[in-house]
């Protein structure tokens, strides 16, 4: 019973994850609902050159420290699916944010940059060093996966608590 308990809220923080992820990177600028009005402003611009605005002067410090924490969970996400195989899931992760960036592209939902893509690298690694890390001191991966699923199911109350928070006070 408990084990099928700990499954349960272990997917639907994947769940959450995947469509806070999804909301923070496609949604930021036009809801899904506007996806495909007529009336929606299109966006659409590519950088690849890593870190440009870095060099310009022209950055802000909070979107490549917030692209390193978005992607921080998917890394120690893909340590729980993947066991340790680092090389697959660096793979994995940059491919998730590449997609994540071509369909900014595609979609005209924003800047595609190859910047995200190092940052959002770079936070998946952090992840996966940290799953590392958690493993090594609980040593099963059963605690493992039951340690994070506590933490991400206290972290989804909190982020619900806020956004119930938000809108009542909208």
């Amino acid at each position: 019973m408990k084990k099928k308990i700990v499954n349960t809220l272990f997917y639907i923080g994947i769940v959450f994850y995947v469509l806070f992820l999804s909301w923070n990177i496609l949604f930021k600028y036009v809801s899904p609902v506007e996806m495909f009005s007529s009336t929606r402003e299109y966006y659409r611009s590519i950088n690849i050159v890593p870190f440009i605005d870095v060099l310009n002067d022209n950055f802000n410090i909070m979107e490549i420290v917030g692209n390193i924490i978005l992607f921080i969970p998917l890394g120690i996400y893909m340590g729980i699916f993947n066991r340790g195989k680092l090389s697959k899931n660096i793979i994995n992760i940059l491919v998730i944010s590449t997609f994540f960036e071509v369909s900014q592209y595609i979609f005209a939902l924003g800047a595609t940059d190859v910047t995200d893509i190092c940052t959002n690298t770079t936070g998946g690694i952090i992840g996966i060093l940290i799953y590392f890390s958690i493993k090594k001191l609980l040593k099963y991966d059963n605690k493992v996966k039951n340690f994070v699923t506590v933490c991400s199911s206290v972290l989804l109350l909190l982020v619900s608590f806020i956004l119930v928070g938000i809108i009542l006070a909208n």
